[in-house]
């Protein structure tokens, strides 16, 4: 498969959610937490419960609905990576004498920042580790700019597969966050994703994503969610409706955690307000 339509295919399978795939990826890099199964009691159901609504929401964000936590309807890193590999293709000098750099500032960087590629011209094949560095990259999009910096890099092999890894600082108005991530196909396209990111002062990862639905019927969501001090629990979520800004408005999360059963049940009442059940004790809380 050509560089080329590597990266097509890697647009493709951010945009969609059937590209994600199996696989535990909790050993990767930048997640830093701990890696064990959660347990729920008492004293963390609150905080178990809005790891698995915000790791819900990020799973629908990255996977099939891009958001960028609940705040707007374009994910800077789906930007990011729809921009960034458009540049790359439009390149035509990826075989050329030694470590280069490209200006990809214009193509990304629409509100200004710079956005540089770097390659290996004595890499002839066009395939191999390629990496692009974002420097308060701004790029604005219906009248809101985000700020990015970071690096995202390639890896790419003649045989079709690749990954995608980002580490990078987001600002959208008010807000900051990081994140860091990975998408991986092998050659058959079996892909496999994570993301890492903070919020709320948390860190957590979201792994073994799979989301299907959409925004008008809600989606239906599966994935493994780790929060820095508890580890990871499981979430099955149902008929789940986004609200504008951030949350849910309806639908429902079941959370799995170490004892291998469903131990914890989250239900969306309205966008502000969600029941939590938990040892058959319902438990009203904000979202």
């Amino acid at each position: 498969m050509e560089l080329k339509n590597i990266l097509i295919v890697a647009i493709t399978c951010l945009a969609l959610a059937g590209c994600d795939g199996g696989g535990d990826e909790s050993k990767k890099s930048g997640y830093s937490g701990s890696k064990f199964a959660a347990t729920v009691d008492e004293e963390n159901k609150d905080e178990l419960s809005i790891a698995a609504s915000i790791g819900a929401q990020k799973s629908i964000e990255s996977s099939s609905a891009p958001r960028a936590l609940g705040q707007r309807a374009d994910d800077p890193i789906t930007y990011l990576l729809e921009k960034s590999s458009e540049a790359i293709i439009a390149q035509r000098q990826l075989r050329v004498g030694s470590r280069t750099y490209i200006d990809l500032s214009s193509s990304v960087c629409n509100a200004g920042g710079t956005a540089g590629y770097n390659y290996d011209e004595n890499n002839t094949s066009g395939y191999g580790t390629f990496s692009i560095t974002y420097d308060n990259c701004k790029y604005t999009y219906e009248g809101e700019t985000t700020i990015i910096d970071g690096e995202s890099t390639w890896v790419t092999s003649e045989d079709g597969s690749f990954s995608y890894t980002y580490n990078l600082s987001v600002s959208y108005g008010a807000d900051s966050y990081s994140v860091t991530g990975t998408y991986a196909c092998d050659a058959e396209l079996n892909c496999s994703y994570n993301n890492d990111f903070s919020y709320g002062g948390v860190s957590y990862r979201v792994a073994d994503v799979s989301v299907t639905g959409n925004s008008s019927t809600g989606y239906n969501v599966s994935a493994k969610i780790y929060h820095e001090t508890y580890g990871y629990v499981e979430i099955i979520g149902s008929n789940l409706v986004q609200c504008n800004d951030g949350g849910f408005s309806s639908g429902s999360i079941t959370v799995r955690d170490s004892s291998s059963t469903d131990v914890l049940l989250v239900t969306y009442d309205s966008c502000t307000q969600m029941t939590i059940t938990f040892n058959n004790v319902a438990t009203i809380v904000a979202q």
